[in-house]
């Protein structure tokens, strides 16, 4: 039915204390989030190929729910 796919790309998996990024189902319930989202999206990015400028998008975008998360949690 559903067969995992493990990719070892050679480098270590564990990187120590970093804070990694989960995103809350709860924030599509805030107001103005998904606008919010798609200004974001829409702003330029650097990148040699389309894979490039793709994953700087999703890293800058990361950045910056961390930030607003932060802003506006509890």
């Amino acid at each position: 039915d559903h067969t995992p796919l493990l990719v070892d790309s050679g480098e270590a998996t564990h990187v120590g204390n970093i804070n990694n990024f989960s995103f809350e189902l709860g924030w599509f319930k805030r107001e103005g989030f998904c606008d919010l989202i798609a200004t974001e999206w829409a702003k330029e990015c650097s990148g040699i190929s389309n894979v490039d400028r793709w994953q700087n998008k999703i890293r800058h975008l990361r950045q910056f729910l961390r930030g607003w998360a932060k802003n506006h949690s509890g």
